[in-house]
């Protein structure tokens, strides 16, 4: 039997009591940070509060219709961070992760929660790096400049700008860090276990963790430069002001 698993990042964070008035499935687990539902037999949603929300073996309706509710706007899910995976349950078969398939003996609450749980990972990377990349093709646009026109047109007030979105990003990664820590659940069993570090080593989910923070440090790097540059400049336009007054002053004691 072939399922569908699709995790897709709202790009906000949820408040789990708020939503808990808005789902009307069933609820079948509960923490401060995710609700877990189950719609059918087999059929799931799970909600965390870093903004990520995954369906198994739900219809398009309800997807659409759960994550339109949960922003309260009409959502186009073509253009969120998803995750998307195939479960293949077959009970002759070993359990086992490949290229966006998941094997498994059976489907059962626990399994679908550790799978979901990676997946609602790997969504919010996705987001954080689509993040960084807007930053650094940001910060290009200067380097070019630079490069082509031996400086750069950037004021203070950009400077300020492009430094406090940066900070912005990293202090949201630093909220959610947790999320890509191994839930308790995988630790629980033997099958949950090996389920989760297939998972995470197929999503390589530390590897875009480290990428996506060296990407937020060429960030900070750039932006330590044209700060030193700016500042520069402005310590030197300062100095040429102090100058002139003094000829100034000079010449008048001369007249």
């Amino acid at each position: 039997m072939k399922l569908k698993a699709i995790a897709y990042h709202l790009e906000e964070r949820l408040k789990v009591v708020d939503i808990q008035k808005k789902i009307e499935y069933s609820l079948i687990r509960k923490e401060h940070s995710y609700l877990f539902y189950e719609v059918s037999h087999q059929s799931y949603i799970y909600i965390k509060d870093f903004g990520s929300v995954v369906f198994v073996n739900c219809s398009e309706e309800i997807v659409k219709a759960t994550i339109n509710n949960l922003v309260e706007k009409n959502v186009v899910l073509s253009e969120l961070p998803f995750e998307a995976f195939d479960i293949l349950v077959e009970e002759n078969k070993s359990q086992n992760v490949a290229f966006d398939v998941i094997y498994v003996k059976e489907l059962n609450a626990d399994i679908a929660q550790v799978i979901m749980m990676n997946l609602a990972q790997s969504a919010a990377i996705d987001h954080y790096v689509n993040d960084s990349m807007k930053l650094i093709d940001g910060i290009k646009q200067y380097a070019d400049q630079l490069e082509i026109k031996g400086r750069i047109l950037l004021s203070f007030k950009q400077m300020r700008k492009f430094i406090g979105e940066t900070m912005n990003i990293k202090n949201r990664i630093a909220k959610n860090l947790f999320i890509f820590e191994t839930s308790n659940l995988a630790w629980s069993k033997e099958n949950l276990s090996d389920l989760d570090n297939q998972l995470r080593f197929q999503l390589d989910v530390v590897n875009r963790f480290k990428g996506l923070e060296n990407n937020l440090n060429i960030v900070k790097e750039n932006l330590d430069f044209f700060q030193a540059i700016i500042q520069h400049k402005h310590s030197s336009v300062l100095e040429w002001i102090i100058i002139i007054l003094i000829l100034f002053e000079v010449i008048q004691v001369i007249f």
